[in-house]
């Protein structure tokens, strides 16, 4: 199977949020109405938090400032990501869908 295959086709981000509204209701402890009303913000979304859709056979998609949701009943996920856009992938067997979040301590030199 082709990388290229497992992204659907771009779709207006009205719509990705429509379709999955209620998984990211779940998801950001927000009512749906108020959702399809004003949409996600970038309170939403955290630089500190990521996520990766790796494939079997070694492709990665790499979303920053990103979560997720899925339906494995229907095999599929959705990425909401701050920068990147609402996108929606296939997932076929052996796929895994990760969502880290990242604390990071930079030691500087004094």
């Amino acid at each position: 199977m082709s990388p290229e295959m497992t992204l659907k086709p771009l779709r207006p981000w009205k719509e990705v949020l429509r379709d999955w509204v209620a998984e990211v209701s779940l998801k950001v402890g927000r009512p749906e109405a108020e959702l399809l009303e004003r949409g996600l913000s970038a309170y939403d979304f955290s630089p500190e938090r990521f996520v990766e859709v790796r494939y079997p056979f070694g492709c990665t998609h790499k979303i920053n400032a990103a979560f997720v949701v899925v339906r494995p009943l229907a095999s599929q996920a959705a990425v909401f990501s701050e920068h990147a856009g609402y996108l929606e992938f296939e997932l076929v067997e052996g796929c895994a869908v990760v969502e880290i979040r990242e604390d990071i301590y930079w030691q500087s030199q004094a």
